[in-house]
């Protein structure tokens, strides 16, 4: 087998066993949900990703994670990441049979008459509309019917694509493999049988917003086992040789055969994004600064900030008129640097063969004075490296080049630092404090516990799986997984130990980037503060029904415990939290803005970071996590920028680990289920407002998008789950 051959092969088989892996621990759970088992207490671990505090706990029965039982998902959760795995798959396959499915599939046709072509799309439209289906299931009777459904889409869509493809195009499926992997489910139902679980009447209700029966849940386990194997079948069916266009674009040296148009062919049946045809544009590397998966690196260029170099010539020519320059933009506040500084001590990591880089680039963006018709952000220079040179959009395809470098370093701190260090990793903390230290029926843990939902869970997957060494941050992203690591925890670090700071208004200040006259479009910062004062106005309706003054916060033990918990070395590890040395919580304004801010991250913060992975972040010229060719080093010597591109197999990946990760939607913003809210008028009403106000912010920021340069789509409340959940 040649190397390029071997890079596929063991691409792919790592795939497979990834896919394999989450579906079977998806399996276990269904299984687990008829279990019921004690609740088990929450602990602080502190060597999953030192020093950070995070959940431990003794391994759970058969499915070995250590995590308290409470932490399991909803099965709604559990079919929705099911149905989007099956997307996946069935696009992967498509792509691989995308050559003999163009050129044969319009002579094949279905029993009605149909071609193929269309007979699939029908069923992957099918498989998309389930998304809305679970979510609307009311029994679990209505998810056991979607389960069934969603195998026999599965299993019909993989019989088209072999009705599709001549014999000499098919790989008979590899029965070994599929077996294996049926034994690995029998053994799975074999434990379950053996383990003695508890049989009261203790039901695990956090697995599943219905009323369980055992029968209905065999039935679900059953439905669940045929999506198992519908999809290993999807896994199967591949040629045992790569497509032409994965031998060609496999290595560095053969980058030059490349072409956009081959990224563009991945995307079958999952969308292919705007970002792919408009990505070279400056107005849209500029607005990805504003609306883009990192829209927090923008910084307003103070007078004494050292600015990258640039003629006044050079600068009137870039933005098209000669009444402006530098150094006004800078007076007047419209100049904007976004510094990947934090990135200059990561080293350049491998994948296989293949070298990667990191750079650490500093770019500039100027907003055009108030007399022009355009106040977009505009791109005037680059250096990809300190000591490099400066690139402006006069550098022909080294701007282009220089723009790719930017991207690729807002993905790297896009998913280290804004995502998984200041989203995930800095609730995680608040988490456990509520659970072990305010009573079920504290006030404040009823109105936190439906933005915590998921969220150790997902988190304990990102360290055992997703940083992992050899996982998809080692194998994607730009530096090596040990400086990954350590990016990640000063990122979270920086947050919990300034949490005053981390408030949302109070990160635009300090970015300078609050005044709308200075910066007028910044789509994140005006649908933010929609989102922050609606927040904040809940929770403080919500909280002043509980305490009136000072006296009830300091008389309020649990609460004070809570807070101190949080700062202690043997707790949470926060640091400027509370209102004295001591974390105490003093005032009911100081509450109320901690809370919502921990609200806000779990919620909006981290909508705004993760769901655009799945609309922007899948296509890989758009958003490299990797450049595999070095920045170019001279202003005179153009470079190439299809060789500083991920290879297709990468790409892929890529694609596949994006999706998933900014599709799932469980759950929405405001929607709370517990009756708690309803049951107490005051409460109940300010809870209507708070929906309605949500509901009119929707209609804006709709209102706002249709003069945008593209919608921004990620704070709309209706995409905005309660917690961070995936």
């Amino acid at each position: 087998m040649s190397p390029v051959s071997q890079l596929i092969s063991s691409s792919l088989s790592l795939y497979k066993t990834d896919v394999q892996s989450i579906l079977i621990l998806l399996y276990k759970l269904v299984k687990l949900s008829r279990a019921s088992l004690q609740h088990m207490q929450y602990e602080y671990n502190y060597s999953y990703i030192p020093p950070l505090a995070m959940t431990g706990a003794l391994p759970l029965p058969v499915i070995k994670i250590q995590l308290p039982i409470q932490e399991l998902p909803n099965l709604k959760w559990v079919l929705s990441v099911a149905q989007k795995i099956t997307l996946i798959l069935v696009n992967d396959t498509l792509t691989n049979f995308s050559n003999s499915l163009d050129s044969d599939i319009s002579y094949e046709h279905d029993a009605d008459g149909k071609n193929n072509s269309s007979a699939i799309d029908s069923k992957v439209q099918a498989l998309e509309d389930m998304e809305q289906e679970i979510k609307d299931a009311e029994s679990c009777e209505d998810l056991e019917k979607i389960a069934l459904n969603l195998a026999l889409i599965t299993q019909l869509i993989a019989e088209e694509i072999v009705s599709a493809n001549p014999p000499s195009k098919i790989v008979s499926l590899d029965a070994e493999e599929i077996s294996d992997f049926q034994e690995k489910i029998r053994s799975i139902d074999e434990e379950f049988e053996l383990h003695e679980f508890h049989k009261d009447s203790g039901t695990v209700e956090f697995l599943s917003p219905f009323s369980l029966e055992d029968s209905l849940t065999d039935l679900l386990s059953s439905a669940f086992k045929k999506i198992i194997n519908s999809d290993a079948k999807l896994l199967e069916l591949k040629d045992k040789q790569p497509s032409s266009i994965e031998v060609e674009n496999s290595t560095h040296s053969s980058a030059m055969k490349r072409s956009l148009e081959d990224y563009n062919k991945l995307f079958k049946k999952i969308p292919l994004p705007e970002i792919s045809s408009r990505f070279k544009e400056d107005l849209v590397f500029g607005y990805m600064q504003v609306a883009g998966p990192n829209p927090l690196m923008l910084q307003q260029v103070l007078q004494q900030d050292k600015a990258l170099k640039i003629s006044n010539e050079q600068y009137q020519k870039i933005i098209g008129f000669s009444n402006d320059s530098l150094e006004a933009a800078r007076q007047e506040g419209r100049l904007y640097k976004a510094d990947y500084s934090k990135l200059k001590n990561m080293e350049n990591g491998r994948f296989t063969n293949q070298q990667k880089y990191i750079y650490s680039p500093l770019a500039l963006f100027v907003v055009p004075p108030s007399s022009n018709p355009s106040r977009s952000l505009v791109p005037v220079a680059i250096q990809c490296h300190p000591e490099h040179p400066v690139f402006t959009p006069l550098d022909g395809e080294n701007w282009t080049i220089a723009k790719s470098i930017v991207q690729m370093a807002d993905s790297n701190y896009h998913e280290l630092v804004s995502h998984l260090g200041r989203t995930h990793l800095f609730i995680e903390p608040f988490v456990i404090a509520t659970k072990r230290r305010l009573p079920t029926k504290h006030h404040l843990r009823i109105l936190l516990e439906p933005h915590f939902e998921g969220t150790i869970l997902i988190n304990y997957g990102a360290h055992k799986v997703l940083i992992a060494d050899g996982g998809q941050v080692d194998t994607l992203l730009a530096s090596t997984i040990e400086s990954d690591r350590q990016l990640t925890v000063q990122a979270a670090q920086d947050y919990l130990h300034h949490f005053n700071d981390a408030m949302f208004p109070n990160t635009l200040t300090s970015r300078g980037v609050d005044r709308v006259s200075q910066l007028p479009e910044y789509p994140y910062r005006d649908d933010g503060l929609l989102i922050w004062n609606a927040i904040h106005q809940w929770v403080s309706a919500y909280l002043s029904s509980y305490y009136i003054s000072g006296q009830q916060l300091l008389a309020d033990q649990a609460l004070q415990n809570w807070a101190k918990e949080l700062i202690s070395q043997q707790g949470g590890r926060l640091q400027n939290f509370g209102e004295d040395v001591s974390g105490t919580i003093k005032t009911l304004d100081y509450l109320i803005d901690a809370v919502s801010t921990i609200i806000f991250t779990a919620s909006a913060q981290h909508a705004a970071v993760n769901f655009a992975q799945g609309e922007l972040m899948t296509y890989a010229p758009a958003f490299p996590l990797a450049s595999y060719s070095p920045a170019p080093t001279n202003l005179d010597q153009p470079g190439d920028f299809m060789s500083m591109l991920p290879s297709i197999e990468q790409a892929k990946t890529q694609l596949k680990v994006t999706y998933l990760l900014g599709s799932v939607y469980y759950t929405q913003l405001g929607q709370y289920s517990n009756s708690y809210f309803k049951s107490k008028p005051q409460i109940n009403s300010a809870l209507v407002t708070f929906q309605n106000q949500l509901k009119a912010i929707e209609q804006e920021i709709t209102h706002r998008n249709r003069t945008r340069i593209m919608p921004y789509k990620f704070l709309l409340p209706s995409q905005i789950p309660q917690s961070i959940n995936i």
